[in-house]
């Protein structure tokens, strides 16, 4: 069925317009100041409505295959449609893990066959991702691996990396980093606080993260390979970076909402729901994430979505999983915190929720033009809920974002010009 979105708010040459959007079959036939004459099409008041291309989340984890209790394939996709999310590259630390061209083309067929959004599964950089053998990129590349990642664990050997990052050249490929020195972090949890002294948790100090990235952008200087850093977390990462791109360096990254709203001095009893990997660290780098995010030495915003069970996670930090869900609300968290506070415009917070990642990892998705295949969201802005275990979609609730209200909420979902989501009093 043909779809008419009526007086839609959207962005045009970096204006907010009023426009009808057509929609027939999969694409985007009509934007129009006004379009009276579709015939056979269902319409859709988007009075006061604001319409976005699908967001595009280039850090998650799907637990798909090995870790389906924590989250499945149905449980995530509701997730990300809930959270306007029609794009996803996901994490390789999954069982098996896609370190050889066999298992990532069965990995990837499965995701392709049961997802509504789409999902392109990274590949391994390493066997068995703590090793120091790199996979074949050759042959991951003739299955259609683009993206790699040892997601979990950094890569501890300089020449393991210089090697890794001369193939993910040679091949024209794409490398996310997990940055952590074990030397460094050893059996740490989080960051050092009153807290942590007081109670004898351990801790690791944030050069585990800034150590390898500076090692990681002298290697660039001599292969210039696709580097992007996941998850950033400490102001010398962010002036590392900015530094790099200032030269020349072909290197992106992204924050979390994470790093990006909490801080470790928030942690102020012993559970394991603000655990995260890297950790939250202090008002000092959330403020230089934020910084990044404006000038543009931040690229992207990602979720790093990792569901864990109440087992997992409500329990005593030393004992706890490290992670966060994201997907059902992370366009909301950032358009609350950083949009309505000013701290980033519209137009920026979709940059860096899709322009960018879209770019930087080639995913050709869908813009908002006449042409263009119809993944879209579309959006009440000025709406105020609630993230619940009521509405979340994810299998699982291990977020401190909890019972906060926050402003945008998700009216509509099309996919490929077909409703997959509506709310019910849109």
């Amino acid at each position: 069925m043909n779809i008419l979105l009526k007086n839609i708010s959207l962005i045009q040459d970096k204006k907010i317009v009023i426009k009808d959007v057509l929609i027939e079959n999969q694409n985007i036939t009509r934007i129009e100041k006004q379009i009276n004459d579709a015939e056979n099409a269902e319409m859709f008041d988007g009075k006061n409505l604001f319409l976005t291309p699908g967001l595009i989340d280039v850090h998650t984890h799907t637990r798909t295959p090995g870790f389906e209790y924590k989250e499945d394939l149905s449980s995530f996709n509701q997730a990300a449609i809930h959270g306007g999310v029609t794009m996803v590259c996901a994490m390789a630390n999954i069982d098996p893990i896609p370190d050889n061209p066999e298992t990532y083309q069965r990995i990837q067929k499965q995701l392709s066959t049961f997802s509504v959004i789409d999902i392109y599964q990274m590949g391994a950089v390493t066997r068995d991702l703590k090793t120091n053998e790199i996979v074949d990129f050759d042959q991951m590349k003739m299955v259609g691996a683009k993206w790699f990642s040892n997601d979990g664990f950094g890569i501890q050997s300089k020449r393991t990396m210089e090697k890794i990052l001369i193939e993910i050249k040679k091949h024209d490929l794409l490398i996310s980093t997990h940055l952590e020195s074990n030397q460094i972090k050893k059996h740490g949890m989080m960051d050092q606080t009153n807290f942590t002294k007081k109670h004898n948790i351990p801790s690791f100090d944030k050069s585990s993260e800034y150590l390898q990235l500076a090692r990681d952008i002298e290697l660039l200087k001599v292969t210039n390979a696709r580097y992007h850093a996941g998850h950033i977390s400490t102001k010398e990462s962010v002036d590392l970076i900015r530094k790099a791109k200032s030269e020349g360096l072909n290197i992106t990254c992204e924050v979390t909402p994470n790093h990006l709203l909490l801080t470790s001095e928030m942690i102020q009893n012993d559970s394991g729901i603000y655990k995260i990997n890297p950790p939250i660290r202090t008002e000092v780098d959330r403020q230089s994430l934020i910084i990044g995010l404006q000038d543009g030495t931040i690229d992207c915003i990602a979720t790093d979505h990792a569901p864990h069970t109440s087992e997992e996670k409500k329990i005593p930090i030393n004992q706890a999983a490290f992670g966060m869900i994201g997907l059902d609300f992370s366009f909301s968290l950032m358009y609350t915190h950083l949009v309505k506070t000013n701290l980033l415009s519209l137009q920026q917070l979709i940059d860096k929720m899709h322009t960018n990642p879209n770019k930087i990892f080639r995913l050709n998705a869908n813009q908002i033009k006449v042409g263009e295949i119809a993944n879209l969201v579309v959006w009440d802005l000025n709406k105020k809920y609630e993230i619940n275990k009521q509405n979340l979609k994810s299998k699982q609730t291990n977020t401190p974002f909890l019972n906060q209200e926050v402003f945008a909420e998700n009216q509509l979902v099309i996919i490929k010009g077909k409703k997959i989501f509506q709310k019910e009093d849109i």
